[in-house]
C-alpha cells in the first residue's frame, strides 16, 4: 500500500484490510473482487491484484508461510528489489539495501549525487551507495531510520536540517544546494480526455458495469462510460431495452485526476424507475446506493453518489 501512496492515506485502508485478511491464507481464499472492494479508492489497483496473486502462490508453493529468501520474495508478483530488501531488513532476517523515494532523497543529498536518478547509470550508482551504507548489524533499525529520516526530516521542500542527525556530513548542506538535490524531473503534461458517465437510477439503485482488465479503472465497477459523441439513447436501448428515458438535472461536470491523465467526467442522470429493464449484459448489475461502498469502485463513482 505504501508504494506510491503516503502513510496518512494508507493507514485507514491498512487497518480495514488487515482486519479482513489477517493471514496470508485468508487473502488467498478470498475472491479477487472482495480484495478489490477493500482496496477501492486507494488507486493503483494492480497492487491489489498482485497482492492477491502473491497470496495464492505462497499458499500453494510455501504452505501459507511467507518465504524468507531474497530470490523467492523477489519472484512474487508486485515485489521489486527494494520491497524484497525492506521485508528482509525490517524483519531482521538479513541486511539488504532498499531504495524508496525517501531513501533516494537522503542518500542523494548526503553524498551530493547530481543528475537524473531515473537513468540506469545513476540508479545503479545510488543503489551501490545504499548497499554500502546498510550495516551488518542492527540493519533493521537502520532501514527504518533512513526511511523515517526522509519522511520526517529530509523532506522535499520544508527540510529540517537542524533536526538531522547526519547534517555535519551532508555534502548538499555544506554546498548549500539542498533544494537542488535530487534533480527534479521535468513534468510531463498530462493527457486530457472526456467521458459521459451514465448515472442510470432506478429508485435507490444504480446501474454499474464491471470494466475489463485493460484501460482506466481495470476490473472496477463503474457507471457506464461513453465517448462524448456516442448517443445516450441508443446505448440505453441497446443495453437495457428501454426506448424512452427521463433525464434529470445533471450534476456539474468535474475533473478526476489520475497519475497520468486528467478525465473530465460529465454525469448524465437518467431516471428509469417507471421503465422495465428487458436485458442487461453479464458485466452489468443494479446496486443499491448504500451497498456501493462494499464493492470495488473508483473515487469518481463515489463522488457522484455523494453528490446525489
Amino acid at each position: 500500500m505504501l508504494q506510491q501512496t503516503q502513510v496518512k492515506t494508507v493507514i485507514p485502508y491498512f487497518t480495514k484490510f488487515i482486519s479482513k485478511f489477517p493471514k496470508i491464507n485468508d487473502l488467498a481464499n478470498s475472491e479477487q473482487s472482495e480484495v478489490m472492494s477493500h482496496w477501492s479508492g486507494l488507486g493503483y489497483y494492480s497492487r491489489a491484484r498482485n497482492l492477491h496473486k502473491a497470496a495464492l502462490i505462497i499458499k500453494k508453493d510455501y504452505g501459507g508461510i511467507f518465504p524468507n529468501k531474497f530470490d523467492e520474495i523477489l519472484s512474487l508478483p508486485g515485489i521489486g528489489p527494494s520491497t524484497a530488501g525492506a521485508i528482509l531488513s525490517l524483519n531482521n532476517i538479513e541486511p539488504r539495501a532498499i531504495m524508496d523515494g525517501n531513501v533516494k532523497r537522503v542518500l542523494s543529498r548526503h553524498f551530493f549525487i547530481e543528475g537524473d536518478l531515473t537513468k540506469a547509470g545513476m540508479l545503479k550508482k545510488i543503489w551501490k551507495l545504499s548497499e554500502r551504507c546498510t550495516p551488518e548489524t542492527d540493519f533493521d533499525i537502520y532501514t527504518q531510520a533512513i526511511m523515517d529520516l526522509g519522511a520526517t526530516v529530509c523532506l522535499p521542500k520544508k527540510y529540517k536540517c537542524d533536526q538531522c542527525p547526519v547534517v555535519k556530513s551532508c555534502i548538499a548542506k555544506k554546498k548549500n544546494k539542498i533544494e537542488l538535490i535530487p534533480q527534479k524531473k521535468a513534468k510531463k503534461q498530462k493527457r486530457k480526455i472526456e467521458y459521459n458517465f451514465l448515472v442510470i437510477r432506478s429508485e435507490d439503485s444504480f446501474l454499474l458495469e464491471q470494466r475489463d482488465a485493460n484501460g482506466i479503472w481495470p476490473g472496477l465497477w463503474s457507471f457506464p462510460t461513453l465517448e462524448t459523441d456516442e448517443k445516450v439513447e441508443s446505448w440505453i436501448e441497446s443495453n437495457t431495452g428501454i426506448s424512452k428515458i427521463n433525464y434529470q438535472n445533471n450534476i456539474d461536470s468535474f475533473t478526476h485526476s489520475l497519475s497520468h491523465i486528467d478525465i473530465q467526467i460529465n454525469p448524465v442522470i437518467i431516471d428509469i424507475s417507471d421503465s422495465k429493464v428487458e436485458r442487461l449484459k453479464k458485466n452489468m448489475t443494479f446496486i443499491k446506493a448504500q451497498k456501493i461502498n462494499s464493492i470495488a469502485t473508483s473515487k469518481a463513482v463515489k463522488k457522484i453518489i455523494d453528490r446525489l
